[in-house]
């Protein structure tokens, strides 16, 4: 079946309603029929409804919205409230956006009745049917058989009334509350109508954009010549057009829009307007602009790039992307990267912090198992963030995905050989805990037995006594170097306790507990800084380094100095002593485990292997300056 459209101006609606009256939702008066003001002379736009009317019927002294919600498509009668006698009748429609049209006409019962109130023929539409009752009341002449055609035509009129109503009340429904903007054209292309999409998008008022046309409307230097020619050429042909093209703004600024044009013909093919569409496609642009630029960007990255849209579905991918994953690109546009990537190893609590961050618009950073087409399991390092548009809102996603396999290989190497290693050093720390014991315990017996020897035998050859102090000594070197190897198999950066230690109060009580030669002085150079540590590796440190100058000055007079160089991120302390010196050739074994350059009874070699032990241990360096001669310099670089 042939569909029509049907499209009112107010002059057409006048001519088909001319007592209309046009309300909002405050029963204000926005427009009314021409003829309307003849009887009401007195009607004024912006007036309520109530003050010229009542409802007669249904009754109500005072007509509220209500009373029109209540009584749409049904007949109404309203009663002038300065006179009575002159009624209107006719029924309510709803006109969308709570607005109210009144269609109906005066209440008459005789052509006196007309000149009464001021009305002539012409005020009235050419079908009112009351017109016809009046000249039929008037003539007398009618018969029968004319009444009932008349009824028929009248009965039709209403029908096609009614189909009219219809359609108007949709068209003005689909076209105000469209997103789009909306305009309607005469044939020479002024506008005669538009809706607020087209308002609030182009800045012009109302007033503004009627009588001209959408060109005149739209212009901005912007715009493309050839996509402006086509448009106009279709027009004027009357035939539907599809282009994109720069529209301008009332500021001087312009939209990117898509325009759809359809003309409408009458039944006799005669164009009698132009129905424009014009969407906005400002947001599309800019971000067709973005992919491009991002897209020039990252082709060449060597890590692989992905971008998605707002709703986290492919759009485009690198080249470095499709070698990682294994999948082509017609394979990956328009899916979603997780669908196809994760597998059974994939961390959930990781899936579910990508999944947050992209629904919350929010940057993500993380690891996470993926795996290729063939499902070989790989690792990734994923950086990407939300694109977002002028208005705020997000465009696209921009992800970064780094191939970090080999790396996760490492690392799980690493963690076992950890393992491996910690397990290694418990058992040796229990290790020298029991050879320790075992060997201290002999020891303690050979010394109770010199002892006892020395007690019990009174005539003891003075050579004989001088054996047994040599073997003493022995013991001695003996107990000192297991009790070294106990230290040294202590020292684990796994058990560093980290406490406020006063670094001062430290060496001072060092040089207090030690036996100093008198021949030795021991000097601290300056305030020496409290730092976080373990108490007893410090004092460990500094004893073993402060020890080991006295031992091995061989001046008359000896001197120790200790002091510190404070800075912003360490402190570095140092001990100088003005003994020996150590050749360069031997700087480095001193540090070594049982290394020692003199043939000193009671050294180990542990002493400064314990105290670089400890000084890695907190991550810090130590070295030495040396001159053979005149003495050294042992620095501790420990950071703060």
């Amino acid at each position: 079946m042939q569909s029509y459209n049907f499209t009112f101006n107010e002059e057409n609606f006048n001519k088909i309603f001319p007592f209309y009256i046009l309300l909002d939702s405050n029963l204000t008066i926005c427009a009314h029929g021409k003829s309307l003001l003849n009887p009401y002379p007195y009607l004024k736009k912006g007036k309520n409804l109530s003050d010229y009317f009542r409802s007669k019927r249904p009754f109500s002294e005072s007509i509220t919205i209500n009373t029109i919600a209540d009584n749409l498509n049904q007949l109404v009668i309203l009663e002038c409230t300065s006179n009575p006698d002159s009624l209107l009748r006719g029924q309510f429609e709803g006109m969308g956006n709570n607005m109210y049209v009144f269609v109906g006409s005066p209440w008459l019962t005789s052509i006196e009745d007309v000149k009464k109130r001021n009305l002539t023929i012409f005020d009235f539409a050419s079908y009112d049917p009351q017109l016809d009752l009046l000249q039929i009341l008037k003539k007398q002449e009618i018969t029968t058989q004319e009444l009932e055609k008349l009824l028929v035509v009248n009965t039709q009129q209403k029908e096609a009334l009614k189909k009219d109503r219809e359609e108007l009340n949709r068209l003005s429904l689909v076209a105000s509350a469209n997103k789009n903007a909306i305009v309607f054209t005469n044939p020479d292309a002024a506008i005669f109508w538009c809706n607020d999409a087209y308002l609030a998008v182009t800045g012009f008022t109302r007033e503004e954009v009627v009588g001209k046309t959408p060109i005149e409307v739209g212009k901005t230097e912007a715009i493309d010549k050839d996509a402006l020619r086509e448009m106009a050429d279709l027009f004027y042909k009357g035939e539907a057009f599809d282009v994109e093209i720069a529209h301008g703004r009332k500021d001087g600024s312009y939209f990117w829009s898509r325009t759809k044009g359809q003309p409408v013909y009458d039944e006799n093919g005669k164009l009698l307007q132009y129905f424009a569409v014009i969407e906005d496609m400002t947001q599309e642009k800019e971000r067709e602009e973005q992919l491009v630029l991002l897209s020039l960007i990252a082709e060449k990255n060597i890590n692989a790039v992905v971008i998605c849209d707002k709703n986290g579905r492919v759009e485009w991918v690198n080249t470095s992307f499709t070698e990682i994953s294994g999948y082509s690109k017609d394979e990956l546009i328009g899916k979603k990267p997780g669908y196809l990537l994760q597998g059974e190893d994939t961390d959930p609590e990781t899936i579910k912090y990508l999944a947050t961050q992209i629904k919350n618009g929010e940057p993500f950073n993380c690891e996470i198992v993926n795996y290729t087409k063939n499902r070989k399991k790989y690792w990734v390092k994923i950086q990407g963030q939300a694109l977002y548009n002028k208005f705020g809102e997000v465009s696209c996603y921009f992800a970064i995905e780094e191939d970090i396999t080999e790396k996760k290989i490492m690392e799980t190497q690493k963690e076992e050989l950890m393992a491996r290693l910690e397990k290694s050093n418990n058992e040796l720390e229990d290790y020298a805990q029991i050879v320790s014991h075992d060997l201290k315990s002999p020891l303690r017996s050979i010394n109770s037995l010199i002892a006892w020897i020395k007690e019990d035998s009174d005539n003891l050859s003075e050579e004989t006594e001088q054996y047994l102090s040599l073997i003493e000594g022995k013991i001695e070197k003996m107990d000192h170097l297991i009790q070294g190897i106990l230290t040294y198999s202590k020292i684990d950066k796994g058990k560093i306790q980290s406490d406020a230690v006063n670094t001062h109060e430290i060496v001072s009580n060092i040089i207090n507990i030690i036996d100093i030669p008198s021949n030795i002085k021991i000097e601290i150079q300056n305030k020496l800084p409290v730092i976080k540590a373990d108490r007893f590796r410090i004092q460990q440190l500094f004893q073993n380094l402060i020890g080991n100058a006295v031992s091995y000055i061989d001046k008359p007079k000896g001197l120790v100095e200790i002091g510190v160089e404070e800075a912003k991120d360490c402190n570095t302390f140092f001990v100088k002593d003005n003994g020996p010196g150590i050749a360069k050739e031997n700087q480095q074994k001193i540090f070594q485990i049982f290394q020692s350059l003199t043939n000193n009874e009671r050294s180990t070699g542990l002493g400064l292997s314990i105290v670089k032990k400890i000084t890695e241990n907190y991550n810090g360096t130590i070295w030495l300056e040396s001159e053979v001669g005149t003495g050294t310099i042992f620095y501790i670089k420990l950071p703060k």
